[in-house]
């Protein structure tokens, strides 16, 4: 069994650092090592998102918040933290995993061995907030050996909701800014204080070699640790600008560095 099969592993940071385009990098180099991929998009702000990048998809699938009933039947975890069910069933998700099986097509986008899912989008003025789709993205776990990426919305909110509740890893992106180091440093705390080990970031869009050490130092000051790097790409810059995906570049070799310290975390964790 590979080691990351069956985990977990949420991308959070600051807006603009590049989540999206480090899950999807991400993604690519597990297809590269044969994992099965489960790419859960539960940020509700950002319209393209996964299923753009990933796939190239103008329109992701159906949402999956309707699966479970719609906001008619989900809350908030704030409000309602109990465990989120499948329509009929008192069964809590985390106790009897999905099995894929059972999700209508229509929800979910395959290509090759990546299966993506988008938890909902905010389509409509007092709509309400997402917090009903954020219960989804915390209990959504899916029977069998995928590894699941999940891509939240900036900043620190989904904590305040308890995402983080059933993954096995946190990963921070942190690009070239204060407000970066500053979240950084938060997540890190946050993560402590719910006892989640596996945590590190990874420095993103890193222009040059004078500011990757600045950016180390920073982070080392706050007492967070890092996992990589990713450089400035050309290629990512310009796959954002068309709107299209991001496909194998410089970047790619960045990240099977990063997935390779990964899986010896898990390895040395197991042994």
């Amino acid at each position: 069994m590979k080691p990351l099969s069956g985990s977990r592993i949420l991308v959070c940071g600051k807006g603009g650092s590049g989540k999206s385009s480090i899950v999807t990098l991400m993604a690519n180099v597990f297809q590269e090592k044969d994992y099965k991929i489960l790419l859960l998009d539960g940020d509700a702000s950002n319209p393209g998102g996964l299923a753009r990048l990933a796939l190239g998809l103008k329109n992701g699938p159906k949402p999956l918040i309707e699966f479970f009933g719609g906001r008619d039947k989900v809350e908030c975890p704030v409000d309602d933290p109990a465990p989120l069910t499948r329509n009929n069933d008192y069964w809590p998700i985390p106790e009897r995993h999905i099995d894929l099986a059972e999700i209508p097509p229509d929800f979910y986008v395959q290509k090759e061995n990546i299966t993506l899912l988008q938890v909902g989008k905010i389509q409509r003025a007092y709509e309400g907030c997402d917090g009903p789709m954020s219960k989804v993205t915390r209990d959504f776990i899916v029977d069998g050996d995928y590894v699941t990426l999940i891509d939240v919305e900036a900043g620190i909110e989904h904590f305040g909701r308890g995402i983080e509740q059933n993954v096995d890893v946190v990963l921070i992106t942190v690009d070239p800014t204060f407000e970066s180091f500053a979240i950084a440093e938060r997540v890190a705390k946050l993560c402590r204080l719910m006892e989640i080990d596996r945590v590190w970031t990874i420095l993103n869009a890193v222009p040059s070699g004078e500011i990757e050490s600045v950016m180390i130092r920073e982070l080392q000051k706050r007492e967070v640790e890092i996992l990589g790097f990713v450089r400035h790409d050309p290629k990512i810059v310009k796959a954002g600008l068309e709107g299209t995906a991001i496909s194998r570049c410089k970047a790619t070799e960045e990240l099977i560095e990063i997935i390779e310290k990964l899986e010896h975390h898990f390895n040395k964790d197991v042994g």
